[in-house]
């Protein structure tokens, strides 16, 4: 029994060295040519469109959209959800609008900033 309580023990060391030295490691590579390393952070598709309209309850806008070809998008009517509730406040149905839309995962698409047009 002492045998096996010291052998889980003695591996038990490594393991941990191991994740140590797999971290201290980590730490000094270059990342930057990895796909999908490093900074997770979401693409900006930029589209323009006109508000239908504004749910801020829900923190949502439907916008009629030109095609968003970094999307492989054509032009549509949908609902957009944002984190931000505050970006709504600078818009108003009706009005022709320049947008961004970030995906962060299968079928989430979020509107990230949103400006009137001029």
């Amino acid at each position: 029994m002492k045998h096996i309580i010291s052998t889980s023990l003695l591996f038990a060391a490594l393991v941990n060295s191991g994740f140590a030295m797999a971290a201290e490691t980590g730490k000094s590579m270059d990342h930057s040519g990895m796909q999908g390393m490093g900074t997770m952070s979401a693409k900006a598709h930029k589209a323009n469109g006109v508000v239908n309209k504004i749910d801020i309850q829900h923190n949502t806008i439907n916008l009629t959209h030109g095609p968003i070809k970094s999307l492989g998008w054509s032009g549509m009517t949908m609902d957009f959800s944002v984190k931000d509730a505050a970006i709504l406040n600078h818009v108003k149905a009706g009005q022709k609008v320049d947008f961004e839309v970030v995906n962060e995962g299968p079928g989430k698409y979020f509107v990230t900033r949103i400006t009137p047009t001029k």
